[in-house]
C-alpha cells in the first residue's frame, strides 16, 4: 500500500539512516532504493545491510539520470511492479520522526483527495521550514533574465573573479524558522519529500517531468499539475527532518566546483521551465 522511493547517490550512511527511520513506522511498507550510478561502492554497503529483507528493493542505474528521471525509475517500479497505492518519493537525507505518519497521510488524503501532498520539512542545518515553497515567477521575461544572470555568474566563476565581486553581505532571503501551521492547496511543494496519491498514480506514469538533471523540478511539476487541474497540498500535520545537500556535498568538496555545478544546472532547468511556461500560456 505504502511504497517509499529513495534516490541514492554516494552517501550510504544517510540512506541507511533514512531507511531505518522508515522501518520504525508500524505499518508494512515497501522501500525502493534507486542507485544513481554511485560508483563508489556505497550501494554494495546498502545491499549487504538489507539483503535478507524482502520489502526492500534495490535498482542500480547504469548512468546518473539526475533527480527527475532517477526518481521516475523508482516511481515506475513502485507503480507497475508493486502496485503501490501511495508512492512517497523522498531524498535519502530525510529522517521520519512521526510514528503515525502513514495513518495521518491516509486521513489527509481521504478528506482532501489531493493528487500530490507535501509535509512540513524542517532543516536540521538551520531550522528552516521548507514547505510550501514560494516558487519561481511565471513571467517569461523574468525567467529569461535569470538564465542570463546564471550564465554571467558561471563565466565569472570560471574566470576566478566570482569571489572577488561577490557582495560580502548575504543576499539570501530570510529563512522561515516558524512553521506554517495552515494547510494550503495549490502551492509549489519541496522536492525533498513528495507524496503521490492514488488520484495521481492512476493517471500518471511518471512522478516528475523529464529534461532537468537537478533543480526546479518542483516548479515544473507544479506547472504540469496546475495545467491538469491536479490538487497539490501542503499539510503541517506531516513532518520530516531534512539534512540537506548530502549527495551534492559528497561529490563537490570545493565551493567553486559546487557553485558551477549549480549554475550549469540552473541554466538548463530554467530553460525547461521557460518551455513549459510558453506551452501553458499558449494553451490559454
Amino acid at each position: 500500500m505504502y511504497t517509499f522511493v529513495i534516490l541514492h547517490y554516494k552517501s550510504y550512511i544517510d540512506t541507511i539512516e533514512c531507511i531505518e527511520s522508515i522501518l520504525k513506522l508500524p505499518q508494512k511498507v515497501q522501500i525502493v532504493i534507486v542507485d544513481n550510478a554511485s560508483e563508489n561502492g556505497s550501494i554494495d554497503e546498502i545491499c549487504n545491510e538489507y539483503k535478507f529483507m524482502k520489502n526492500i528493493h534495490i535498482i542500480k542505474n547504469e548512468d546518473n539520470l539526475g533527480f527527475a528521471d532517477g526518481n521516475n525509475i523508482g516511481y515506475k517500479y513502485a507503480r507497475e511492479k508493486l502496485k503501490a497505492k501511495f508512492i512517497l518519493v523522498c531524498n535519502n537525507d530525510l529522517i521520519f520522526d512521526q510514528k503515525d505518519y502513514l495513518t495521518r497521510l491516509s486521513e489527509i488524503y481521504e478528506s482532501t483527495k489531493a493528487h500530490i501532498i507535501g509535509p512540513d520539512i524542517e532543516s536540521l542545518i538551520n531550522g528552516e521550514h521548507q514547505n510550501p515553497m514560494s516558487g519561481t515567477s511565471n513571467n517569461i521575461y523574468y525567467v529569461t533574465k535569470e538564465i542570463l544572470r546564471y550564465r554571467i555568474l558561471l563565466i565569472l566563476s570560471k574566470l576566478n573573479i566570482y569571489d572577488r565581486l561577490k557582495k560580502r553581505k548575504s543576499q539570501n532571503a530570510q529563512k522561515r524558522k516558524i512553521k506554517n501551521n495552515t494547510a494550503v492547496k495549490n502551492k509549489v511543494l519541496h522536492g525533498a519529500m513528495l507524496i503521490f496519491t492514488p488520484r495521481y498514480i492512476e493517471n500518471e506514469k511518471k512522478a516528475f517531468r523529464s529534461g532537468t538533471f537537478l533543480y526546479m523540478e518542483e516548479d515544473i511539476l507544479y506547472l504540469y499539475a496546475k495545467n491538469k487541474n491536479y490538487i497539490t497540498l501542503y499539510t503541517p500535520d506531516l513532518h520530516v527532518y531534512h539534512k540537506e545537500d548530502s549527495s551534492t556535498n559528497e561529490v563537490y568538496k570545493s565551493s567553486k566546483k559546487k557553485r558551477e555545478f549549480v549554475f550549469k544546472n540552473m541554466i538548463n532547468s530554467l530553460k525547461i521551465y521557460r518551455k513549459y511556461l510558453i506551452s501553458v500560456k499558449g494553451m490559454k
